[in-house]
C-alpha cells in the first residue's frame, strides 16, 4: 500500500482537472466474438483481437469453453490497475479523489462478477493517469458461440479520464507563473516537468532563473549544471550559472563560465557583459575595459557598454574619458539616470561642480526618491560656497533615508564651515543620539573638535570610535595626530604604524615622519 501512495502522489500532482466535461461512453463485446471485445481508456476506442495488447486497457475474459455464457468479468493486459468503489459521481470527482481512493482500495489487474452499477477507479498503464469508470449496462442473450452465433454480448460503461500532462505544457505553465511572480510553484511544475522528460534542458534552465528569483543560487547553480550536462553548448545557462555564482562569492569561477559562453560563441554580448561587470567587481579595471570595448565594437549603441566603460575608467582616475563614455551613454538613452549620476561623479572629482550639479539635477528629476543624488550634489553645491542650498540637500537626503549617518556628519560639517561652531555642535550631538554604537559618528566628531581645539573630546571620540571598530584606519591618524600633538611620540607612531598596516594610504608618508622621534 505504501508503494501505492508513493507512486501516486506524483502523478497527482501533474493531472489535468479532466480531460472530459461529460463522461466518454464505451462498451466491450464477448471476446470470442467480431465485435471489440477489448478497449483502449486513454484513446477512447475498442480494440479488437489484432490490437497490440499494449492498448487494451479492458478486455473481456470469456473464453470458448465459457460460451454461451457471457462472463461478467475483464482484466488489463497491459499493467493498468482497478480498485472498487461504492460510488461514483461525475458531476463532482476530481483528479484528487480518484488518486486517493485508488491509494485506500484494494488493487487488482482482474475483475470478476461484475454488475451494473459497479464503480471502478482505474489506474492507466505506465503511470498515464487515472480513469473513473461506472458499468452502465450489461447486455447477454445466451446465443453466443465461436461461429454463426450471435455475439452481442457486451458490457458498457461511462469513464472520465484524468491524465497527465505533458513536459511542455507544464513547462508552458511554468512560465505563466514566472510572469505573475510566482516562482515558487513555478519551480513546481518545472521539477515535474523535467521528471517527466529528463532530457528537457529547458525545465532546468528555467528552475534556475526561477531559483535566482526566490535568492536560492546554489540552488540556480545545480539547475544550471544539469541543463548543461544535457545541453554542454548551452550559452545562456553559462552565463545564468556564472551570475549565481557571483552572487554567492565565487568571482573566479563566474569569470570562467563567462568565459565559456565565450568560447563557445564569440559575438555572445550578454557574456562579454557580465565578464566586464565582474572585472569591474573584481577591481580588473583593464579586462572591464577590454570587454566593454569588444562590446561597443560588436554594438556601437550599446548605452549600457559606454556606462559600464566609464566606470572602470573612472576608477583609473580617468575621470574626462570616464565623462566621454558617459555622455555617449546619455545620447543613447536620455533618461539613464545612472549615467547623470556617475557623470556628476566625474566631474565632482575634476572639481567641474556647476556641470556636476546639473548632472545630479538631472538625476534627481528621472528619480527624485533616491536619497544620494542629493547628498552629492549638497557636496557640489557646498564646494561652491552655497551652504543654504547644501543644508536643504542633505535634509532631502535624511528625510528619504533617515538611516543614511553620512548625511548627518555632512550636515554638521556644513555648519561648521559657515562657521556655526554652536550648531555645528549640536548636529554632531544629535548624529551620535542616532548612532550610538557607529565608529563613524565618533570619529566625525572628533575631527570637528581637533578643528576647534577641543582635543581632550577629540581624544575621547576617537578612543571610543576604536573600541567600536577596531580596524578604522583613519581614527588611528588622526589620533597618531594628536598623541605627536601632545609629544606622546611612542603612541603616536604606535597608532600610525596600526593604520598603515590597515591600508590606509595617507598614513604611509607621516609614518616616518612620526616613529623617527
Amino acid at each position: 500500500m505504501r508503494n501505492i501512495i508513493l507512486s501516486t502522489i506524483f502523478l497527482f500532482l501533474i493531472l489535468s482537472v479532466s480531460a472530459q466535461v461529460k463522461p466518454s461512453k464505451g462498451l466491450i463485446f464477448n471476446m470470442q466474438g467480431t465485435s471489440a471485445g477489448a478497449w483502449d481508456l486513454i484513446q477512447n476506442k475498442g480494440r479488437y483481437i489484432t490490437y497490440p495488447d499494449t492498448e487494451k486497457d479492458l478486455v473481456n475474459t470469456t473464453d470458448s469453453i465459457d460460451l454461451p455464457e457471457f462472463k461478467k468479468a475483464f482484466k488489463s493486459l497491459n499493467s493498468t490497475q482497478f480498485v472498487k468503489v461504492d460510488k461514483i459521481n461525475f458531476d463532482k470527482i476530481t483528479n484528487k479523489d480518484v488518486v486517493a481512493q485508488f491509494a485506500k482500495g484494494k488493487v487488482s489487474e482482474t475483475v470478476e462478477d461484475i454488475k451494473k452499477g459497479d464503480c471502478y477507479i482505474i489506474k492507466l498503464r505506465g503511470n498515464k493517469g487515472f480513469a473513473a469508470l461506472k458499468i452502465t449496462a450489461i447486455k447477454e442473450d445466451g446465443k453466443a458461440k465461436i461461429a454463426d452465433g450471435d455475439n452481442n454480448d457486451y458490457m458498457e460503461f461511462e469513464y472520465l479520464t484524468f491524465l497527465p500532462k505533458t513536459s511542455k505544457e507544464l513547462y508552458n505553465e511554468a512560465l505563466l507563473l514566472h510572469k505573475k511572480g510566482d516562482f515558487m510553484n513555478a519551480v513546481l511544475l518545472l521539477e515535474q516537468a523535467a521528471l517527466l522528460d529528463p532530457k528537457n534542458y529547458e525545465a532546468y534552465y528555467q528552475i534556475g532563473l526561477e531559483k535566482m528569483e526566490l535568492g536560492d543560487y546554489s540552488g540556480a547553480v545545480e539547475a544550471f549544471n544539469k541543463a548543461i550536462l544535457i545541453k554542454s553548448d548551452y550559452t545562456a545557462a553559462y552565463v545564468k550559472r556564472g551570475q549565481s555564482k557571483s552572487k554567492e562569492g565565487s568571482r573566479d569561477e563566474a569569470i570562467a563560465d563567462y568565459t565559456k559562453a565565450i568560447s563557445i560563441d564569440s559575438f555572445y554580448i550578454d557574456a562579454y557583459q557580465n565578464r566586464a561587470h565582474e572585472y569591474y567587481l573584481m577591481s580588473h579595471y583593464e579586462q572591464s575595459i577590454t570587454d566593454y570595448s569588444k562590446i561597443i565594437s560588436y554594438q556601437p549603441e550599446n548605452f549600457q557598454a559606454y556606462y559600464g566603460r566609464g566606470l572602470s575608467k573612472a576608477e583609473f582616475g580617468k575621470h574626462p574619458e570616464a565623462i566621454v563614455d558617459y555622455t555617449k551613454a546619455i545620447q543613447l538613452y536620455p533618461n539613464y539616470t545612472y549615467a547623470y549620476f556617475y557623470r556628476g561623479f566625474s566631474y565632482n572629482n575634476l572639481e567641474e561642480y556647476p556641470s556636476a550639479i546639473k548632472d545630479y539635477d538631472m538625476a534627481i528629476k528621472l528619480d527624485p526618491n533616491d536619497y544620494v543624488p542629493y547628498y552629492n550634489r549638497a557636496y557640489s553645491k557646498r564646494e561652491e560656497q552655497d551652504y543654504t542650498g547644501a543644508l536643504a540637500d542633505y535634509n532631502k537626503s535624511i528625510s528619504l533615508n533617515p538611516k543614511y549617518d553620512e548625511a548627518y556628519f555632512e550636515k554638521a560639517h556644513t555648519y561648521l564651515l559657515m562657521g556655526d561652531t554652536e550648531t555645528a555642535s549640536k548636529e554632531f550631538d544629535k548624529a551620535i543620539a542616532k548612532f550610538p554604537n557607529e565608529a563613524s559618528a565618533y570619529s566625525n566628531r572628533a575631527v570637528f573638535y581637533m578643528n576647534i581645539k577641543k582635543d581632550k573630546e577629540a581624544m575621547d571620540d576617537l578612543n571610543k570610535a576604536i573600541s567600536l571598530n577596531s580596524n578604522d584606519a583613519e581614527s588611528y591618524r588622526y589620533r597618531a595626530l594628536l598623541k605627536n600633538a601632545i609629544k606622546d611620540y611612542e603612541g603616536g607612531c604606535s597608532d600610525i604604524t596600526k593604520a598603515v598596516s590597515l591600508g590606509d594610504s595617507e598614513s604611509i608618508p607621516m609614518q616616518k615622519d612620526f616613529c623617527k622621534k
